[in-house]
């Protein structure tokens, strides 16, 4: 497994090793490992507005429909 393909694996599911380790010694993990968490986190955020954005327009639809 190529760094590129481990990385997109972090990316998508995260490393709760990783992330532990992140918390106890940040200045221990390499540049690879660091760009890994922060695209976790990077789509993590994406993921969170994104359910957030579909929240708010199935509020505006009901919202719509039943003429509150």
């Amino acid at each position: 497994m190529t760094d590129k393909e481990r990385n997109n694996l972090i990316s998508t599911w995260g490393d709760k090793a990783l992330q532990n380790r992140f918390k106890v010694n940040p200045y221990s993990l390499t540049q690879e490992e660091l760009e890994a968490l922060q695209s976790y986190d990077e789509l993590d955020a994406k993921i969170e507005r994104l359910v957030k954005d579909i929240l708010v327009q199935t509020a505006l639809n009901n919202s719509f429909r039943y003429k509150l």
